[in-house]
């Protein structure tokens, strides 16, 4: 009876014991105004991020109100993890100071990535989120030079090893959507199990055309692994462990045919100067 007895808690014991947690690549995505085909493009965005680029998880904030957005994101970004986790955070919406807002609110506490992240979020996130100290900002063309070396200050041990934060546009619906669906190609163009911010900030700043959105998207980058004297190509690749070298993309170019120049945001009678060309202004 003693035998039987004690075959029965070893297996117990065996049964409830939960299994190791593994690494994996999870996103979170709200794609919470300007974007009406949300349900039919939440299927694809899930089978695009699975298929092409591996992600484990794919989770979508489609019932969440605009408030309750900030509280979602750190939840996600602040989750505990294991070596070798990558995280996207994608989220989209407008900035205003009423309740549609997905901004946080100015006693909101800042949010600390504990693993690598790729971010996309409109601009009042690039203060929402506590940026190690050494990271810098890209402004139209090249890092800004106030920020292109490590700010005085110690570096945390605990700080994630590699975080990225894209700007979108956030003033009005139009732009949104325009923003989200230029970043959808982009991803079904990308090259397969590789999202490099880089070719995503280029594209946004080829392709977007909404004239009056006043918006030029930039990129806040920390990366512990860059040198001050060093800003490389850098990317998000499945696979890698923590703190390897993630800077294996190649920097995206894209000529524009012709650029026009417009006296101010809203005018309708078009350009005053168009140049033609494919050599840089």
């Amino acid at each position: 009876m003693k035998k039987i007895l004690f075959a029965l808690i070893a297996f117990v014991a065996v049964t409830v014991s939960p299994p190791p947690a593994k690494a994996g690549l999870q996103a979170l995505i709200s794609l919470h105004e300007g974007s009406g085909d949300i349900w039919e493009r939440r299927v694809a965005l899930q089978e695009l991020l699975r298929g092409r680029f591996g992600f484990d998880e794919v989770r979508f904030l489609v019932d969440a109100t605009p408030g309750e957005i900030p509280d979602k994101v750190r939840d996600f970004l602040e989750a505990p993890h294991e070596q070798g986790d990558r995280r996207l955070v994608w989220i989209s919406g407008l900035d205003h100071a009423d309740g549609s807002s997905i901004c946080g609110s100015q006693k909101f506490k800042p949010i600390r990535p504990a693993a690598p992240t790729l971010i996309l979020a409109p601009t009042c996130y690039t203060q929402t989120i506590a940026f190690p100290q050494g990271s810098r900002h890209y402004g139209v063309t090249a890092p800004d030079r106030e920020r292109s070396e490590a700010r005085l200050g110690r570096i945390n041990a605990g700080d994630a090893p590699w975080i990225a934060l894209i700007t979108l546009p956030s003033a009005r619906a139009d732009f949104i959507a325009g923003a989200n669906t230029l970043v959808y190609e982009h991803l079904k163009q990308a090259a397969s199990g590789l999202l490099d911010p880089a070719a995503i900030l280029s594209s946004l700043r080829t392709r977007f055309r909404w004239n009056g959105a006043d918006f030029t998207p930039s990129l806040d980058l920390y990366d512990r692994g860059v040198g001050r004297s060093e800003i490389r190509p850098f990317g998000f690749v499945k696979g890698l462990a923590e703190g390897a070298d993630i800077r294996l993309a190649r920097t995206a170019k894209a000529l524009v045919p012709v650029l026009e120049l417009y006296p101010r945001p809203e005018t309708s009678g078009g350009a005053v100067i168009s140049l033609s060309g494919q050599t840089p202004v």
